[in-house]
């Protein structure tokens, strides 16, 4: 079937190259250790479409990449594969990720980790934007892509105002081979591979005992004014300390708040 943006085509199809082999990669790590990965796709008992979304707790939908659940259908983390061309487009991406991650986790407790593979051209910025946001990333830069792609005779790097040259490419792509498609995939989760199925793995062998690992505790106190006060905390004794302070009855709590 003939598509009116080949450059759009060409790059959605080598997001969905990644994805899949994400999916090959870490599938079989979850299965190992009981666990669920969840790409979307019909699931009789759970859903009639094709789409993965799960909806927080103001009913609000987000469409997602990946979850990693128990077999009880409790997710445990989030996986985003986001692919740019254009640094123009970062905060949108990037500010779409933080927002549904963060949303779903408060919804989600059980949510341990949230990971985005980030593929193409991605601002210095915008990343730190989504770390400070907790979420993990792991990164395929344009300029790997463009390598490994012309290694398979394609040309990956055009400019925005180039018809021929994305044309041209998506003509030559189409002629691959699933077994072709696969080792794109394959050279392009490479460099990555190892520290994702790393952390993935100590994720889910962590199980229940995450109490151990803290490094940090953030309080979030929400007013019936729809005020917030945000505090973190080292310790859960520090933490225990400045709740139980805010339970004592003080005509005026203005200097308790403040720290």
């Amino acid at each position: 079937m003939d598509v009116k943006n080949t450059a759009s085509a060409l790059g959605e199809a080598i997001g969905k190259i990644i994805e899949n082999e994400l999916e090959s990669t870490l599938r079989p790590i979850c299965e190992k250790f009981g666990y669920i990965y969840d790409r979307g796709g019909e699931r009789p008992g759970k859903r009639k479409g094709i789409k993965l979304s799960m909806v927080n707790r103001s009913g609000i939908s987000y469409q997602l990449d990946a979850v990693i659940e128990t077999p009880g259908e409790v997710p445990i983390v989030l996986i985003e594969s986001k692919y740019l061309r254009y640094k123009k487009h970062n905060r949108d991406k990037a500010s779409w990720t933080c927002a549904s991650h963060y949303r779903l986790r408060k919804t989600y407790p059980s949510i341990r980790k949230s990971i985005a593979v980030l593929s193409g051209n991605w601002s210095e910025p915008s990343k730190r934007f989504m770390e400070s946001f907790g979420i993990e990333l792991y990164e395929i830069s344009f300029h790997e892509m463009c390598s490994i792609l012309g290694e398979f005779k394609i040309q990956f790097d055009w400019d925005e105002k180039d018809k021929k040259t994305p044309d041209l490419s998506w003509s030559r792509f189409k002629q691959f081979t699933d077994a072709e498609k696969k080792e794109i995939g394959r050279r392009l989760i490479a460099p990555i591979r190892e520290v994702i199925v790393s952390s993935v793995k100590l994720t889910l062998q962590g199980g229940e005992d995450w109490i151990k690992r803290l490094s940090e505790i953030e309080v979030l106190l929400q007013t019936e004014r729809n005020e917030f006060f945000n505090y973190t905390f080292k310790t859960t004794q520090e933490a225990i300390k400045f709740l139980v302070d805010l339970q004592m009855d003080v005509p005026d709590l203005r200097d308790r708040l403040k720290r």
